[in-house]
């Protein structure tokens, strides 16, 4: 069964030795530069993710309050990261975790109509992965912040991301 968990002393190192397939590492920033981003940013929640007792990712969200001024602009959780170990993957454990955090989210939130995620154009693999688990494109773009993978191009593919909701 599929659980989010604290991230603790106890399982730390192994969060951060999670790694991505090489092609992946564009997309994503590494675990132990989302654990430093907690420090700075205290609404971020970091969580192991396990099947049964085996550590299979890691993810990072937050709550965002809607608008209440604006007609369908509800509270949401921000998936921030969400990443499945490149040994663990093509099992799937990318659907099946992203199932499991939007039940999460709804009890530690309960008035979210939405979870919220954003990925860049060209990652492909992570696309299908979002759409089976029932996200859907919004039809909106936001900016890409400026991370620690350096992305200083004009390749549109990396200076924009495409929004992804799945609602309640």
């Amino acid at each position: 069964m599929i659980e989010l968990r604290e991230v603790t002393r106890e399982n730390l190192m192994a969060v951060t030795e999670l790694e991505m397939e090489p092609e992946q590492m564009p997309f994503v920033e590494d675990n132990l530069w989302s654990m430093a981003e907690c420090y700075v940013e205290p609404t971020f929640i970091p969580k192991a993710i396990y099947d049964d007792e085996k550590l299979i990712g890691f993810v990072l969200y937050y709550f965002v309050e809607g608008d209440k001024s604006k007609e369908n602009d509800p509270d949401y959780v921000f998936l921030h990261r969400i990443m499945i170990d490149r040994r663990e993957q093509g099992h799937g454990y990318g659907v099946r975790s992203l199932d499991a955090c939007c039940e999460q989210f709804k009890k530690e939130f309960p008035s979210i109509g939405c979870v919220e995620l954003i990925h860049y154009p060209n990652n492909d693999r992570g696309a299908h992965v979002y759409e089976k688990a029932g996200f859907i494109l919004t039809g909106d773009a936001v900016e890409s912040a400026p991370g620690r993978i350096a992305r200083e191009s004009k390749d549109p593919n990396w200076t924009y991301e495409v929004v992804r909701r799945k609602y309640y």
